[in-house]
């Protein structure tokens, strides 16, 4: 099935200006009905961008052009900010709900990647790198849906805090393995050692920088107060990005480290003996910028995913498979992680939605081109949809069921 056919027209400064403030002013207005609706931001956003292009034709081919061409820029920033943002939230010391919530995130990506590889070569044909990359991009629960869930319903802290941990850290292995195998796909690496080679190889560059750049920013925090600032931070990881990416490693692990060390700074501050004081308005302000770049971002590829979607009965197919796949790769992991707290067990599987992380991926494997980039493309989206409808349908069963301990 070919993509969409879109005119090859330069974007100037006044559509891109026009196009993301619209796109902005769509953002608030979907945040608004979800206020009064409870329906999911992101079928709203999905929704908007989809009358606007698809069907209603609404938008002249120029804004979509503009979008396209903004979605690598975009794309960076917003795997960027994930990865920080998810790194922060892994503790370098764990309770055994942490373990359960870490168990669950890696879970979460490594069992849907192996079913949707199988599944998509046996059914459709596809190479197993193409349908596990797949896999991998929907291993990422959406935390900018589950967090909001879960911050309304009553719960016992750790069955919260291990929800928070599988959210953060499914994001990041994603992204991650998401990274490598695209590596591999534009290396054409497949033998088992030169696999392993190059793994190392990649990573090695990455985990030296994202630790070096992390204790000199430590350093910094101890002696700057300017440090301590969120954009301060958040330039640095993106510096680090850059920098690590020139060397060909594996840029956004250095980011990963980088943010890690970030928020396990008061027991690393602590083993190299260095002051670090961070006031509560500091961290009250990356909370802030965090949320506004997060909307930003959230709004900006929902509704581009809505404006170049291609509606085909062939790909909803192939989307009903995926979302199949992903369901029942749920149910197994929550059974297995949860075989002794029955109670919270339909909580834990409704908490299934994915979103921002799959619509970034899958818009950078669309810009790139292709035959299979393309089909992922139209298939995330669909996919992106049927578990937002199954979560929330299941979220309004239990959480009157749920009780605290």
């Amino acid at each position: 099935m070919s993509a969409i056919p879109i005119l090859q027209v330069p974007a100037s400064p006044v559509s891109v200006l026009i196009t993301i403030s619209f796109i902005l002013i769509i953002g608030y207005i979907a945040r608004e009905i979800f206020r009064k609706t409870k329906i999911p931001e992101v079928l709203i956003l999905i929704l908007i961008g989809l009358v606007l292009v698809p069907i209603g034709h609404v938008l002249p081919s120029d804004y979509v052009v503009t979008l396209r061409s903004l979605a690598q820029l975009f794309g960076a920033i917003a795997l960027i900010t994930i990865m920080y943002g998810g790194g922060k939230k892994i503790g370098l010391t764990s309770s055994f709900m942490n373990f359960k919530g870490m168990s669950l995130g890696i879970l979460d990506v490594l069992v849907p990647a192996v079913l949707v590889a199988y599944a998509m070569n046996l059914l459709l044909g596809w190479p197993l790198i193409y349908g596990g990359l797949l896999g991998i991009m929907f291993g990422a629960t959406a935390s900018a849906i589950v967090i909001p869930i879960i911050r309304g319903l009553k719960m016992p802290s750790e069955i919260y805090e291990m929800l928070i941990v599988e959210t953060a850290l499914s994001s990041v292995v994603s992204i991650v393995l998401f990274t490598v195998m695209l590596s591999m796909l534009a290396g054409h690496v497949f033998s088992i050692q030169s696999f392993v080679e190059y793994v190392v190889d990649y990573l090695s560059v990455a985990v030296f920088v994202g630790i070096l750049a992390g204790f000199l920013w430590l350093v910094a925090l101890s002696r700057i107060k300017a440090a301590d600032e969120y954009l301060a931070k958040l330039a640095i990881a993106i510096l680090v990005y850059g920098i690590v990416s020139l060397l060909n490693g594996a840029a956004i692990v250095s980011v990963l480290i980088f943010a890690m060390m970030m928020g396990n700074y008061r027991p690393i501050s602590k083993l190299i003996k260095l002051n670090i004081r961070i006031s509560r308005n500091t961290a009250r302000q990356e909370i802030e910028v965090g949320s506004a770049l997060e909307f930003l971002i959230r709004t900006f590829f929902f509704v581009f995913i809505g404006m170049i979607a291609l509606l085909s009965y062939s790909y909803l197919e192939y989307a009903l498979i995926v979302t199949v796949l992903l369901v029942l790769a749920r149910f197994v992991e929550v059974k297995l992680a949860l075989w002794k707290s029955k109670q919270y067990q339909t909580l834990t599987f409704s908490m299934m939605q994915r979103g921002t992380v799959v619509a970034v991926l899958a818009t950078l494997l669309y810009s790139m081109g292709g035959s299979y980039f393309n089909q992922i493309f139209y298939i995330s989206f669909m996919v992106i949809i049927a578990t937002n409808i199954i979560g929330s349908i299941l979220v309004s069963r239990v959480k009157f069921e749920v009780k605290p301990d």
